[in-house]
């Protein structure tokens, strides 16, 4: 011991107080989510999809969680945000006038695109079997359609377990195109912007995985990897239960194969399921921009679906969700989302990232002044 110690020299110590840094900030890059408040607070109530959404996910949840996780968990629960302000100061969180307008003028667009081809017909919903029962129809008259000659089709819902996970997930395709010659189906997504600009690569990103997920879910629906034993068992849907007179109305007047003797959810889903089964399955989409104002094309994102790196990104999803690792939020490059966050302001996500930013200085700081010995 004491002839290590003659060896022993300042420049040395500098050297070990840098590998001890350096693992501390290793261990902060690795577990840094694992030790949010947020995570503590959340895990007394269970995991984050039995605190949020005990039935089912939407690909909304899932696409805000891309874009930064830190922000789903404030959005859904603004009391783990709000207790981190100082006592006694009011802080808004609301969206502002300006915000809401625009979220206003994409969800007209997008309606008014719908009308198009389609017109909204009212139905009477009297229990959840007839909830999910207008959906499936809703799809069936999608998939009709194309059958009867048409080549377009807007708000198709979609749903299942993508990816075996055992999280069951709900959403609403924008736009599916069908080319009856070359027998393929391509999604669309529309995305409506304020300014003329193009997006960045971030909400690309986030875009992309969005349609993705679509595509997954129909995809599942068309080649037979939807359950509805397992569908009944996650909503708690009795499938052999009667709808009500006004789907059962409906029911008749589709074109689906025998229609008279449905009348159950159960039959319906088998019913449509063998329509849907007759379509090809999605292997390319694609992403449209426009300006509000204009409705002049900004840009279009056409890409190959790549559903083994879609599996990655939704499974690291799933793992927040059934509480199998921590939150996070977005990475140094995408800091810029944090100046259009509405919690930006006392993000705990922030604080560590500020945190481990003065650690990484500091561990510079020592490698220069050891260099310089």
């Amino acid at each position: 011991m004491n002839v290590l110690n003659d060896f022993w020299n300042d420049d040395d110590q500098e050297l070990a107080n840098i590998d001890v840094l350096e693992n501390c900030v290793n261990c902060e890059n690795i577990s840094a989510a694992q030790r949010l408040e947020c995570d503590s607070i959340i895990r007394t109530k269970g995991t984050p999809q039995i605190c949020f959404r005990p039935e089912y996910l939407t690909v909304s949840d899932l696409v805000k969680q891309q874009w930064c996780e830190q922000q789903l968990v404030y959005s859904l629960d603004p009391g783990i945000y709000l207790i981190r302000a100082p006592p006694g100061m009011v802080v808004d969180i609301e969206e502002t006038p300006e915000q809401k307008l625009v979220k206003k003028k994409g969800s007209d667009i997008h309606f008014q695109r719908e009308l198009e081809i389609q017109v909204p017909i009212q139905v009477n919903i009297e229990t959840k079997e007839d909830d999910w029962g207008v959906k499936f129809l809703n799809l069936q008259f999608a998939v009709q359609s194309f059958y009867n000659g048409n080549r377009l089709a807007r708000e198709i819902p979609v749903f299942g377990v993508p990816f075996d996970k055992d999280v069951f997930v709900y959403g609403i395709i924008d736009e599916l195109q069908y080319n009856l010659n070359e027998y393929t189906v391509i999604i669309t997504e529309l995305k409506t912007r304020r300014n003329s600009f193009p997006p960045k690569q971030g909400q690309i990103r986030k875009d992309k995985y969005q349609v993705s997920l679509y595509a997954q879910l129909f995809n599942d629906l068309v080649e037979g990897r939807f359950s509805k034993e397992l569908m009944a068992a996650k909503l708690q849907l009795n499938i052999n239960a009667q709808f009500s007179k006004s789907v059962m109305k409906h029911i008749t007047q589709s074109r689906i194969n025998s229609a008279n003797k449905i009348h159950t959810l159960g039959a319906l889903i088998d019913a449509v399921l063998t329509q849907v089964q007759a379509m090809p399955p999605v292997h390319f989409a694609k992403v449209e921009y426009i300006h509000q104002e204009t409705k002049q094309v900004i840009s279009v994102v056409d890409f190959c679906l790549d559903f083994q790196s879609l599996a990655e990104q939704y499974s690291r999803h799933i793992e927040w969700w059934l509480a199998k690792r921590g939150t996070a939020g977005v990475e140094v490059e995408d800091c810029w989302k944090c100046s259009y966050c509405l919690f930006s302001e006392f993000c705990e996500w922030r604080k560590v990232m500020a945190e481990r930013a003065t650690k990484e200085a500091y561990r510079t700081k020592c490698v220069t002044d050891a260099s310089l010995r």
